[in-house]
């Protein structure tokens, strides 16, 4: 179900009570693999975290970080990441945006997946429910594991490149078998969006909004969402 109309609204000083309007846009691939989604101001930082895990489409297997206004945040754990200030305490409303400011978030410190967050509209707090919506999106997450935006444009490549080599082979009567093919053309669609999907998987995991774990957890997302279902089969 859609949100009600977001019209632009001054809010005053109660920027917590505010929606805010992000594009989120990941780096380093093209064509352009981005959301568009509406949060409360009151989001933390460590909240917002899990929002973006699942617009994306990432499975919450690996570290994190934002950088805003020159500073990082992100959550500390022993004897590994640590940050001064804790994200479950900084709120999105908490910084003086203006249109058009950008923060980054980086998720998985070995393939270094940055995703550039663009503030684009503050709107009034009638413009959400009860939960953070997506409002738009393009193309499919990337794979998990897959080696980063380097790894990911080479197998993009070599999807083309065995398309190619496929289609001359069947020009020149070859057999292809099912088991000749990538097993990754079968799997992955990079057009592929489904925001009713998106949407659906947001209000499951708000559900744990006030639970430890999902402040904590650091391990993927199948123990609440069916593994057929994932989030990568957006």
């Amino acid at each position: 179900m859609p949100p009600p109309a977001v019209l632009p609204s001054a809010v005053g000083d109660d920027h917590l009570a505010a929606v805010y309007q992000l594009k989120i846009h990941l780096l380093g691939i093209s064509p352009q693999i981005c959301r568009r989604v509406l949060v409360r101001g009151n989001t933390t930082l460590a909240e917002l975290h899990h929002v973006f895990q699942v617009v994306m489409g990432w499975e919450n297997w690996h570290l994190h970080r934002f950088k805003l206004w020159g500073k990082e945040y992100g959550i500390s754990y022993a004897g590994g990441l640590s940050f001064a200030d804790d994200a479950r305490r900084v709120h999105l409303g908490d910084f003086p945006w203006q249109a058009n400011d950008k923060f980054t978030y980086t998720y998985d410190f070995g393939g270094y997946w940055l995703h550039q967050v663009r503030e684009e509209q503050v709107l009034s707090p009638t413009a959400l429910s009860a939960h953070p919506f997506c409002v738009s999106g393009r193309r499919a997450c990337p794979p998990e594991e897959v080696g980063g935006p380097d790894g990911y444009n080479q197998r993009t490549l070599d999807q083309f490149s065995w398309a190619y080599e496929a289609h001359d082979r069947l020009l020149a009567g070859e057999d292809i078998r099912e088991d000749d093919m990538p097993t990754w053309f079968w799997t992955y669609r990079p057009e592929h969006f489904d925001k009713g999907l998106v949407n659906e998987r947001l209000a499951k995991v708000y559900q744990l909004k006030g639970n430890p774990d999902f402040l904590y957890s650091q391990g993927g997302y199948d123990y609440f969402f069916a593994p057929s279902t994932g989030p990568n089969s957006y």
